[in-house]
C-alpha cells in the first residue's frame, strides 16, 4: 500500500489481498507498507525477518539493538502463527530460547520480552515472513480429534497434462509414493521438466549456489539431510512431508510425531500453464469423525488462495470429508497458473477453484475410482 517504488525496500513487505468468487477484492492483510513509513524504520531496533519455510531461525536476529540492555537469562520469545496453522511450532533452544523452525508459509507475529537492570520489563513485536519461490501448496486438516488422526494425501498434477490421476503415483501425478526424496533418487518417475534448464525456466533438479534457498535441505523428520546427501539440490516437483499419523500435543517441528502439513513445491513453475491440485482421503484409521481439509496456495511467497474453510457452497460452509469417505473420497481442488508479473515485478498466479455446481459453488468431491479413470473437467483457456 502506498508508493510502489518502496515494494522491495528494506523493512517493507507486501501484504495479501484475495479476490473472492464474485470478483471483488478483499482487504490487504499483513505486511509492512509505504503508508506506514516502513522504509524509514530503524532496522537496528526490532524489525521484520524474512525466511523460507523450514529455515532454522534465530529470533534474536529480529531484536536488533533493542535487546542490548536485556538482563542475562531474562529474554523470552513467543510466536503467533498465521490462521490455520495448528499446532503452531514452539520456540526451542537453550537459554535464551530463541530458535524457531516454521514449516508453513505466512506472516508470523513474534513477541520479544526482556527484563532491564532496574527490574522492569519491556517488549516489542515484529513480523516473521515465511515464503518460498515458485508454487507451494500446503494441506492442513484437524489432527486433534483423537486416535492419532486420519490420513489425507496431497497430489499435484503435471501442468497442461490430462492423464488420469494415480493414487500410488504416476509420471503425471506427484504424491506420497513417487515425489519424496526416497522415491526421486536415483531414477525419478517424475520428469516434468528438463534437467539442463537454467532458472527461472522450469528445471527438474536445481542446486542454488545460496544454500539457504535450497528449501528442501531444511525439511524436518530427516528429509532435509537426505536431500543434502543426494547433492543435487531440490527436485521440482517434490513432496517434502507425507504426514500419516501424529501427536497434536508435540510442538517440536523436528519430531517425527509433530503434526506437520503436507506440501508440494515447484520452485520454477512454467508460465501460462494450468496445474491441478487434488486431495485424497487415504484412510480414516478406524476413526468416526469428519475432517475439514484446507488448501493454501502460495505463489512466490504470496498467498494466492485459501480454500476449504471458505470458497465453497452457497451459503458458505467448509469442505467436509465424512468418516465413511476414507479411502474413497477425492477432492479436485483448483487449477493454478503463473503469469508474467509485468511492471509489478515478480510473477504472480491465477487460481480457479473447481466446482461440481458453479451456481451453488459445490466443491468437486468425487471418488478415487473416478479420478483414476478420468482427469476431471477440462482446463480453462490459458490465463
Amino acid at each position: 500500500m502506498g508508493d510502489p517504488s518502496y515494494r522491495a525496500a528494506e523493512g517493507c513487505f507486501p501484504g495479501t489481498e484475495l479476490c473472492n468468487e464474485i470478483g471483488v477484492w478483499g482487504p490487504c492483510l499483513g505486511g509492512r507498507h509505504a503508508t506506514e513509513q516502513c522504509f524509514s524504520e530503524n532496522p537496528a531496533g526490532c524489525h521484520p525477518l524474512q525466511v523460507p519455510p523450514f529455515a532454522d531461525v534465530n529470533l534474536k536476529d529480529g531484536t536488533g539493538t533493542f535487546s542490548a540492555d536485556a538482563e542475562p537469562g531474562s529474554e523470552t520469545w513467543t510466536v503467533v502463527c498465521p490462521t490455520g496453522i495448528d499446532p503452531c511450532p514452539g520456540v526451542s533452544g537453550a537459554s535464551p530460547a530463541d530458535d524457531y523452525k516454521p514449516l508453513q508459509s505466512g506472516e508470523y507475529k513474534v513477541v520479544y520480552t526482556k527484563r532491564l537492570a532496574d527490574g522492569t520489563t519491556d517488549s516489542c513485536e515484529y513480523a516473521l515472513y515465511v515464503g518460498a519461490p515458485g508454487l507451494r501448496v500446503e494441506l492442513e486438516w484437524e489432527h486433534d480429534l483423537g486416535g492419532g488422526g486420519v490420513d489425507l494425501d496431497l497430489h499435484l498434477h503435471r501442468p497442461n497434462d490430462v492423464e488420469p490421476w494415480r493414487i500410488g503415483g504416476s509420471p503425471s501425478d506427484c504424491g506420497y509414493n513417487n515425489c519424496t526424496i526416497e522415491t526421486l533418487e536415483p531414477d525419478p518417475e517424475i520428469r516434468w521438466f528438463s534437467d539442463n534448464a537454467t532458472p527461472p525456466e522450469p528445471v527438474s533438479w536445481y542446486a542454488d549456489p545460496m544454500e539457504a534457498r535450497n528449501t528442501c535441505y531444511h525439511a524436518p523428520r530427516g528429509a532435509g539431510q537426505a536431500w543434502r546427501d543426494v547433492g543435487r539440490g531440490c527436485h521440482n516437483p517434490r513432496l517434502d512431508i507425507d504426514n500419516i499419523t501424529c501427536d497434536p500435543a508435540v510442538t517440536d517441528p523436528n519430531s517425527e510425531d509433530f503434526c506437520a502439513p503436507e506440501n508440494i513445491n515447484v520452485d520454477f513453475p512454467p508460465l501460462g500453464q494450468w496445474t491441478r491440485i487434488g486431495v485424497h482421503y487415504y484412510s480414516n484409521h478406524g476413526q468416526s469423525y469428519a475432517v475439514h481439509p484446507r488448501i493454501k496456495i502460495f505463489c512466490n511467497g504470496a498467498l494466492g488462495a485459501d480454500l476449504g474453510p471458505t470458497g465453497f457452497h452457497d451459503p458458505e460452509v467448509p469442505v467436509t470429508f465424512d468418516a465413511s469417505d476414507g479411502s474413497v473420497r477425492y477432492w479436485l481442488v483448483a487449477d493454478v497458473a503463473f503469469v508474467d508479473g509485468g511492471e509489478c515485478g515478480e510473477d504472480t498466479c491465477v487460481v480457479r477453484p473447481l466446482y461440481q455446481d458453479e451456481a451453488m459453488k459445490t466443491p468437486l468431491l468425487t471418488t478415487r475410482s473416478s479420478v483414476e479413470s478420468s482427469f476431471g473437467p477440462a482446463y480453462p483457456p490459458p490465463p
